[in-house]
């Protein structure tokens, strides 16, 4: 589901993410992804995905805050990570407007303040950040991450954490 900016003229109801309640709880066999993670309205999609554990976080654009706003998109992921756990987060960069390298990097090397990890209680790990990074998105979408590498010749990667 997109919740995010609309091309002009701006409709500022398109961030409103009410209407994934009452979906994602009339129809609990269906995933609910969605993009932009509620922004600017985060506590409100908070509440409602911790109540819908089949309502996921997307990081698209909430991503390129890393670059503009590194401490803002920490206190987002802490946000994400307390109320969704690490398994419920994708990620994502609207990539069609601008190549994702430097988001992907950055997110890589990024970690909480101890403060903002005692909030999430969890730390920004390696095993979080796979998860978020690509793990998560194969689990929902039923992709072997192993078996892809296989047939696409790349070198063997570690097996990924089962996502809850």
């Amino acid at each position: 589901m997109h919740k995010g900016p609309t091309i002009l003229p701006l409709n500022r109801d398109a961030f409103d993410v009410a209407d994934v309640d009452d979906a994602a709880s009339s129809f609990p066999d269906l995933n609910f992804v969605v993009e932009h993670c509620g922004l600017p309205r985060l506590e409100d999609f908070c509440w409602i995905a911790v109540q819908e554990p089949n309502v996921y976080a997307g990081l698209a654009v909430a991503s390129a805050l890393i670059y503009t706003r590194r401490k803002y998109f920490a206190e987002i992921i802490t946000e994400l990570l307390y109320w969704l756990g690490a398994d419920r987060i994708l990620f994502g960069s609207d990539y069609a407007i601008w190549r994702p390298k430097w988001i992907i990097e950055q997110f890589m090397d990024l970690e909480l303040s101890e403060e903002l990890a005692a909030e999430a209680n969890t730390a920004l790990s390696l095993e979080v950040k796979k998860k978020i990074m690509g793990e998560n998105c194969a689990w929902l979408y039923d992709i072997d991450i192993a078996q892809q590498c296989v047939r696409l010749g790349l070198p063997a990667i570690a097996e990924p954490v089962a996502a809850a």
